[in-house]
């Protein structure tokens, strides 16, 4: 997370901005956690994070509002479930790169 966070801050990334980093989860469960430990590190940032995840009926809400968040928390099927049914849905804008060489 700190990563995520430090890249978007020293571009002076802003709510307005759009999708600045996709997060992907294997799990819901994961997902879950890694978008409560974003909110408590962030919690000092103006960065608005998303938790999008399946088994959840909030879908219609979240198409509303998707391009509006910054940091989005993901599992893969709903990030291709976006990726097809939102229209404008816009993560072109995307800032954190592969910059962890020691992961691979």
């Amino acid at each position: 997370m700190i990563p995520v966070l430090e890249k978007l801050y020293r571009e002076k990334w802003s709510p307005e901005a759009g999708v600045g980093s996709i997060i992907i989860s294997p799990t819901r469960e994961l997902a879950a956690q890694l978008f409560d430990v974003l909110k408590v590190v962030g919690k000092y940032h103006c960065f608005s994070p998303g938790l999008l995840i399946g088994g959840r009926k909030e879908i219609e809400l979240e198409k509303e509002k998707v391009n509006n968040l910054n940091i989005l928390v993901c599992t893969p099927g709903r990030l291709l479930q976006h990726m097809d049914e939102t229209p404008n849905f816009d993560c072109s804008q995307l800032q954190v790169e592969d910059d962890f060489p020691l992961l691979r």
